[in-house]
C-alpha cells in the first residue's frame, strides 16, 4: 500500500475538464474570501452555500485543489459564527474539506478539519463523513492498527459488531468460510449481483467502515481479514447491495485463489464485483475493484497479459475520482 509522501499523486498528472474548472473559477471576480462584519448572516448563508457547490463540482472535474479551495472559502465567508449560521452547510464544507485536502496531501490541514468537526457535540452519523477522512489519514501516514481500532469504534457508535483488533485462529476462519460458502452455495453470479439494493444508511455506513478496515487488516492483522470479508458478504446478503459489497465480493475472490486453491470460483467473485459496477453509484469502486479484480484474481486463469489493459484504465478512472490510493496500486 502507500504511504506518507508516496501516498501523494502529483496534480499535473490530473487530465481536469478547463472548461469546468474556468467556470467554477470565475464566478467570482474578487479574491476576498471574508465577508465584512456587516453582512447579513442570510448573506453570509448563501456565498458559503454557493462555495460548497463549487467546490463539490470542482471535486467532481478532477479540480481537486480548486475544490478544497472553494470549501475553505465557504468556511470563511459563514465566519466565526458559522456552524450557528448554518450549521449544516458548515459541517459539509468542513467534511469535503477535509477530504480534498486528503486527496491534494495536505495531511495536515485535513487532519484539522476533521477534529473541528469531531469536536461538535453532534451524532455519528452527521461526523461519519470525517471519520472516513481519519481513517485514510491514518492509513496514508501508516498507521493502520489505529486505522483499525478507529474503525471497531465508530462501528460499536452505530449499533454494530465487529471482530476485535487482534490475530485471529484459524478455526474461527476456517468458520467463518463454511458459514459463508453455505449462503452462497447454488448462488449464480446473475442471481448475487442482482440481489436488492442496501437502503438501511446505518448499514451503508457500517460497511463502508468494514470497506476501509479490509485496508488496513490486509496490511497490519492479516488474519482479521477473511472475517471482515465474510462480514461484508453476510451483510450483504442480508440486507442488500451497496458500493462496499464489491469489497467483500472481491476478497472472497482474493482467498478463494490465493488460499483455498479454487481460483474458478475466485473468478466468479469478480464477475459478481464487475456486474455490480455497473449498477448507479458506484463510480468510487471502479478503481479498486478493477485493480483487485485483474490484478489479484484473473490472472490466477487468464495470461497476465490480459489484466495491462484494464488495470490503465483503472489507474486513470482512480486519478480522476480522486481515489489516489487504488490508482497507485493500479
Amino acid at each position: 500500500t502507500l504511504t506518507g509522501s508516496q501516498h501523494y499523486v502529483p496534480l499535473n498528472q490530473i487530465k481536469i475538464p478547463l472548461d469546468s474548472v474556468a467556470e467554477i473559477s470565475n464566478h467570482d471576480g474578487s479574491e476576498s474570501t471574508l465577508m465584512s462584519d456587516s453582512s447579513t448572516d442570510d448573506k453570509r448563508r448563501d456565498a458559503a452555500r454557493t462555495c460548497l457547490d463549487e467546490g463539490m463540482r470542482a471535486f467532481k472535474a478532477a479540480a481537486f485543489e480548486e475544490a478544497a479551495d472553494c470549501f475553505e472559502k465557504g468556511r470563511l465567508r459563514l465566519g466565526e459564527r458559522g456552524w450557528e449560521i448554518d450549521h449544516d452547510t458548515m459541517l459539509k464544507l468542513c467534511s469535503e474539506g477535509a477530504n480534498a485536502r486528503y486527496v491534494t496531501g495536505d495531511i495536515e490541514s485535513a487532519q484539522q478539519m476533521v477534529d473541528e468537526v469531531l469536536s461538535r457535540d453532534i451524532s455519528i452519523q452527521e461526523k461519519f463523513r470525517v471519520y472516513e477522512v481519519k481513517m485514510l489519514v491514518e492509513q496514508g501516514s501508516g498507521r493502520h492498527h489505529e486505522s483499525i481500532t478507529l474503525g471497531i469504534e465508530v462501528r460499536r457508535q452505530l449499533g454494530l459488531p465487529t471482530p476485535p483488533n487482534k490475530p485471529v485462529s484459524k478455526f474461527a476462519i476456517f468458520a467463518g468460510y463454511l458459514k459463508t460458502s453455505f449462503l452462497l452455495y447454488g448462488r449464480t453470479v446473475e442471481e448475487l449481483a442482482g440481489l436488492p439494493d442496501l437502503n438501511d444508511e446505518t448499514v451503508k455506513m457500517g460497511q463502508r467502515i468494514l470497506e476501509l478496515m479490509c485496508t488496513s487488516c490486509f496490511q497490519a492483522q492479516p488474519t482479521m481479514f477473511p472475517l471482515l470479508v465474510f462480514l461484508l458478504i453476510n451483510t450483504t446478503l442480508e440486507h442488500g447491495i451497496n458500493a462496499s459489497s464489491c469489497d467483500g465480493f472481491t476478497g472472497f475472490g482474493v482467498l478463494l485463489c490465493g488460499v483455498l486453491g479454487k481460483p474458478q470460483r475466485g473468478r466468479e467473485m469478480a464477475e459478481v464485483a464487475k456486474l455490480l459496477l455497473a449498477k448507479p453509484n458506484m463510480e468510487r469502486m471502479k478503481c479498486r475493484t478493477t485493480f483487485i479484480c485483474e490484478g489479484c484474481i484473473n490472472h490466477w486463469t487468464s495470461p497476465i497479459k490480459d489484466t495491462i489493459v484494464p488495470l490503465i484504465e483503472a489507474h486513470r478512472i482512480g486519478l480522476e475520482n480522486g481515489d489516489v490510493e487504488s490508482a497507485g496500486n493500479a
